[in-house]
């Protein structure tokens, strides 16, 4: 698939993923319309290509909304959704499940009357159950539940799954589906006590807390992925013409206890680090086997490594907080 010249919908474009996939497509040539509300992502990520894309402000759990995003788009990449920390989904399962679903069926009903040459739904690594192996390789997902932790969301994105899957069966196109594995960045809005794992922990470190209360045992291990990669192989992946479901992360893996200690060392900060087996971690060990996403897209890397990522997001806690404060 040859991006350059082809008009590409990104849903959620000036979000923290989204705005990075819409410079990568911009790279490849294509001619990008991005359809958001601005209620998490900002004009400002788009900085570098604003005069370049075409802006659809809108809600996207409004049908006219969607339907005015699609409107011309020969591919889309939908990432649009609803999604907040583990302190959130706890507590709002359906909530999430709901808004999710209005933006999913929304999407497949304007997509309905169409057919785009390529579609790309985000899922999760959410959708896989909690008593699955640590090293998650592509598996069937209606044996058990989603994700215990995030389970209103993952159970989202399942639906997202199938409901597009029957939708590119009926009307003949191709789909891509992609579950990322703890994605951050910079370009991410804060949003208090609901806000995702890497930027509440930065957060906490650089506004000088001590101790820092790590929630659960610490020892539950993740693999991070920073968004510019993460946006680098849903394009990939589109260009390399790869239809099915596929997981976008990587086997390497850091406990949250060791994540924390390392934004302490390059912040240069030395509190106290106690656990809180009170409040929820999830599953004790998640990490993608990347031996099909490596297959399906042989350009995918890791161009930005944790430390370095780390350091991109102090720097975003100095642009957003430091100054704010000064």
């Amino acid at each position: 698939m040859n991006l350059a010249g082809r008009r590409t919908l990104v849903t959620g474009g000036a979000g923290m993923i989204g705005s990075f996939l819409v410079e990568r497509l911009v790279a490849a040539g294509a001619d990008v319309v991005v359809a958001d509300d601005f209620s998490r992502g900002s004009r400002d990520y788009l900085a570098a290509v604003l005069d370049r894309v075409e802006l659809r402000e809108g809600d996207l759990e409004r049908p006219d909304a969607m339907e005015a995003a699609v409107d011309g788009a020969e591919i889309v990449f939908h990432l649009a959704s609803r999604v907040f920390g583990v302190g959130y989904s706890a507590g709002h399962h359906l909530a999430l499940l709901a808004h999710n679903e209005r933006v999913t069926n929304n999407l497949l009903c304007s997509l309905s009357g169409r057919t785009p040459s390529w579609l790309l739904v985000v899922s999760s690594s959410c959708v896989y159950a909690d008593d699955g192996p640590d090293l998650i390789p592509e598996l069937p997902l209606f044996a058990g539940e989603p994700e215990a932790a995030n389970r209103g969301y993952g159970w989202a994105k399942r639906f997202l799954e199938q409901k597009a899957t029957l939708l590119a069966r009926e009307k003949s196109f191709p789909l891509t589906i992609v579950r990322p594995f703890n994605i951050y960045g910079e370009r991410y809005r804060w949003a208090g006590d609901d806000s995702q794992a890497v930027p509440t922990q930065v957060k906490k470190v650089m506004d000088g807390d001590d101790p820092v209360v790590i929630w659960g045992s610490g020892n539950q291990r993740r693999n991070y992925l920073h968004a510019v990669d993460c946006a680098d192989a849903m394009a990939g992946l589109v260009e390399a013409g790869f239809v099915g479901a596929v997981n976008i992360g990587t086997e390497t893996t850091v406990t949250l206890r060791q994540l924390v200690e390392t934004i302490c060392r390059l912040a240069n900060r030395h509190p106290r680090l106690v656990c809180d087996l009170s409040r929820p971690e999830g599953r004790s060990v998640k990490s993608s086997d990347s031996t099909l996403l490596r297959r399906a897209y042989p350009g995918f890397r890791t161009t930005i490594g944790l430390e370095q990522g780390l350091l991109r997001m102090i720097a975003w806690y100095r642009a957003n907080f430091e100054e704010r404060a000064a």
